[in-house]
């Protein structure tokens, strides 16, 4: 009884092994070589809205403007990303905002509508900039679902499909890809910088196209977030600004020339934006409001606002200053004074105040993020409003700015 039996067996010989490396590297060549084109996608569709990424050289931004002009587009969005360097020497927070002037000053005169995504946002950041661009078609339902992104060179093919992921099938999307003229597309390898383009391009755009699926919830959620924790860093930016100016700053001009430091804030906490129920009553009488000195300034009761701190029911009373009802920017808002048991250990003793848009409706949100202190805060030269006994709190409200001195200005 036989167990095994003899078979043939055919193997490639040394010719046909030369054939096959051959091909595989023609293959490989080919697919290398033509790797710059495949990534750079010339397809626009029809549309009147364009899409400029932030971050594209001057000369494409002239040869987008010009499309822009041809073409009849009618609305304009520019994406951006958060300037990380020379934050303290410019005005711009974002690319957004720096190519959107860089394409007024070439002779742009339609809106430009910024899509800059927040500086909480460290990933996936062309895809971020398609969810805030989908935010502002969102906000224009009048507008076509259709636009054509311009971008550069190899980032097209990627940049068009984060897009595609970001706005889904009820939009149709084209693109431009600007010439990147600092490489030979067609031989890219032999530049460092066509190398690291293509290379990185191209690895990105299959590891997206195979393994990036993402949340869009949980996006939105952070881009949302990520706005509002920018918008209190903005309005802390402005008041160290005008602190940090001698002609603007409530501290004494000896203390500042020789003791200055800037004023300081709790951490961003979102727990204490709260939403409140303003109850509009301007039943009141106006009434002269106690301060630290003999001024008394004519306010009235405007409102009341009542929310939750630490699931605990609170209210606070909106005051009108009557002097400067008719005031064209000061007219505008309520001052909402408040104590809490802060006071005297991470406070100023006397309470902060708040500045609140006069509501247009019964819902509010209520910023304690934004407290700030009165000048009394810094110098005692100041006059300034005491809070009524009625907005004092019986919660810490661990948000604002902070007392500025260890020890109480005389």
């Amino acid at each position: 009884m036989k167990f095994f039996k003899e078979v043939t067996c055919r193997r490639p010989t040394w010719i046909t092994w030369l054939l096959i490396i051959i091909f595989l590297i023609a293959l490989f060549y080919l697919f290398i070589s033509k790797a710059a084109i495949f990534l750079t996608v010339n397809s626009p569709v029809k549309s009147k809205t364009m899409i400029i990424e932030g971050w594209v050289p001057d000369y494409t931004l002239k040869e987008a403007v010009k499309t822009y002009k041809k073409e009849n587009y009618e609305h304009l969005i520019v994406t951006g990303i958060p300037l990380q360097l020379w934050n303290s020497i410019t005005d711009y927070k974002n690319m957004a905002q720096v190519t959107a002037d860089n394409i007024k000053k070439i002779g742009f005169k339609d809106t430009i509508y910024l899509a800059a995504i927040p500086f909480n946002v460290l990933r996936d950041r062309t895809y971020s900039t398609a969810l805030v661009s989908k935010m502002i078609f969102e906000e224009h339902p009048d507008w076509e679902k259709s636009f054509n992104i311009y971008s550069l060179g190899a980032h097209s093919r990627r940049s068009l499909l984060m897009f595609n992921k970001a706005f889904g099938d009820d939009y149709k999307i084209g693109i431009y890809a600007g010439k990147d003229i600092t490489f030979d597309e067609n031989h890219w390898w032999k530049s460092s910088r066509g190398f690291r383009t293509v290379a990185s391009e191209l690895f990105s755009y299959f590891f997206v196209r195979l393994f990036f699926h993402p949340d869009e919830k949980e996006y939105y959620d952070l881009i949302k977030k990520g706005f509002y924790l920018d918008s209190i860093q903005v309005y802390r930016a402005k008041a160290i600004k005008e602190f940090s100016d001698a002609k603007t700053t409530p501290l004494d001009s000896a203390y500042f020339k020789n003791h200055f430091s800037p004023p300081k804030y709790f951490d961003i906490d979102t727990n204490f934006r709260v939403k409140a129920l303003f109850t509009v009553d301007t039943s009141g009488k106006v009434f002269e409001m106690a301060t630290n000195t003999k001024r008394k300034p004519h306010y009235r009761v405007y409102g009341y606002i009542n929310f939750k701190i630490y699931d605990t029911l609170q209210r606070l009373t909106a005051y009108q200053n009557v002097d400067y009802m008719h005031d064209p920017e000061y007219g505008k808002y309520l001052f909402v004074p408040f104590r809490d048991k802060t006071n005297t250990k991470s406070t100023y003793g006397a309470g902060r105040y708040i500045d609140i848009l006069i509501p247009k409706s019964d819902t509010i949100y209520l910023d304690f993020n934004k407290a700030y202190n009165p000048y009394c805060a810094y110098s005692g030269r100041w006059s300034c409003p005491l809070v009524p006994f009625e907005n004092w709190l019986d919660v810490s409200i661990t948000a604002g700015e902070k007392k500025y001195f260890d020890k109480p200005v005389h």
